[in-house]
C-alpha cells in the first residue's frame, strides 16, 4: 500500500519546478502516514518546507520515500494515532473515546493491530466527516 502511495504523490509531483504550494498539499495528505512512521523525518520535512524559495522537490520525495518504507514502530504509530484522535475528542461520544482508549492500549500489547485502530479512526472520520483525514493517506499507509 505504501508504494502505492509513493506512485500517486511521485505521479502528482513528476514537475521538478512544481510550486512549492502543490508540494505543501502533498504533504498535508501525507503528515500523519510519516509521523507513524518517523517523528524525526517529520520534522525533518516541516522544517525542508519551511523555505519557500530553493526548496527541493527531490528531497521531499527522497525523506516520504524513506519514511514509508520504514518498518512498524509501535511508539511512533501511538503518536500519530494520538494526533489523529485530536479530530474527534470534542465531538466523540464517550464510549468512543473509551473504546478508542482500549484499542490503543490493546495496541500497545500487541492483541491488536494498527490497521484495526486506524480503520476505528476511519469509520470515526466519516461519521464526524472529518473531510481532511478522509482525503490524506493515513488511512491507506501501511
Amino acid at each position: 500500500m505504501n508504494n502505492e502511495i509513493l506512485t500517486q504523490v511521485k505521479a502528482s509531483l513528476q514537475n521538478k519546478n512544481i510550486p512549492i504550494k502543490k508540494i505543501e498539499q502533498e504533504w498535508s495528505k501525507l503528515k500523519y502516514a510519516v509521523l507513524e512512521k518517523s517523528p524525526q523525518l517529520y520534522n525533518e520535512i516541516r522544517l525542508l518546507l519551511t523555505v519557500k524559495v530553493g526548496y527541493s522537490r527531490d528531497e521531499f520525495l527522497r525523506l516520504i520515500e524513506l519514511a514509508l518504507n520504514m518498518e512498524e514502530n509501535p511508539g511512533h504509530a501511538v503518536n500519530a494515532l494520538q494526533h489523529v484522535w485530536g479530530y474527534f475528542k470534542k465531538v466523540a461520544q464517550p464510549q468512543e473515546k473509551a473504546e478508542f482508549e482500549k484499542k490503543l492500549q490493546d495496541y500497545s500489547s500487541g492483541s491488536v493491530s494498527l490497521s484495526d485502530l486506524k480503520s476505528y479512526l476511519n469509520q470515526l472520520a466519516v461519521k464526524y466527516d472529518r473531510s481532511y483525514l478522509l482525503k490524506s493517506y493515513y488511512f491507506q499507509s501501511k
